[in-house]
């Protein structure tokens, strides 16, 4: 008979994503707030902030985490597709902490000139994205290389975690694969929507609306959430 693995083979590699990738956002979220300390505080909103950021933050681990369910689960039960679902496993994780590290990463440029996250219509509708990205390094040239630096270790770091050399050395248990595919997917799908009724939208941006002051809502929000929302929003109802 076969080895076997169980389904928590995977679900460390979840867990682990899951409080990276909140962690990383609520500290980022923190150092905004210091920024931005006194309207914080006229708005009374300071809680808010981080009750509300959390709820975006796993919105946004949900969203990334979804495929690595799935496809984790249903390609990772035969010895056949192990080999895929663990290309598939470490490409998206990777593919995801890329994207957060990076989003945030852009982000203190739209918030300095702006005062808002960036969503995809503002990222496209740079004309001269090379010119825009050599004033940015003129005009912010120490934070950009202390931020790139700790985007590279960060991934680096994350990468090393992942113990890709042990992942799917055997197939995964079906019961425990199919338990994991049924609470993953469900609990993936009420952080996107925030809440237990799918007629409902998912969490929209405009949801976190705590206060009058423009950057206070914005701090609230993620990068990486509000950047797919802007993708997905033409098509909700």
């Amino acid at each position: 008979m076969n080895s076997r693995l169980s389904a928590t083979h995977l679900l460390r590699h979840l867990v682990l994503f899951l409080f990276i990738g909140v962690f990383l956002l609520t500290m980022i979220r923190a150092a905004y707030v210091l920024w931005q300390f006194p309207k914080a505080m006229e708005s009374n909103a300071l809680i808010d902030i981080f009750v509300m950021g959390l709820r975006y933050d796993l919105a946004f681990m949900g969203i990334l985490l979804l495929p690595v369910v799935v496809f984790g689960c249903i390609f990772g039960l035969l010895d056949a597709t192990k080999k895929f679902a663990k290309f598939l496993v470490v490409f998206l994780l990777m593919l995801g902490m890329i994207f957060l590290v990076v989003s945030e990463l852009i982000t203190p440029y739209f918030m300095a000139e702006q005062g808002v996250r960036p969503n995809l219509p503002v990222l496209m509708s740079i004309s001269d994205p090379v010119a825009m990205l050599a004033g940015l390094w003129s005009k912010y040239m120490i934070p950009a290389v202390i931020g790139l630096i700790l985007a590279v270790l960060i991934i680096i770091a994350y990468s090393a975690r992942l113990e890709v050399s042990r992942l799917y050395r055997f197939p995964l248990a079906p019961l425990s694969t199919l338990l994991l595919l049924i609470v993953g997917v469900a609990l993936c799908a009420l952080a996107v929507y925030s809440g237990i009724d799918p007629t409902q939208a998912p969490l929209s941006p405009s949801t976190g609306l705590i206060s009058s002051e423009t950057v206070i809502n914005e701090i609230a929000l993620n990068t990486g959430y509000k950047m797919l929302y802007s993708l997905v929003s033409p098509f909700l109802p």
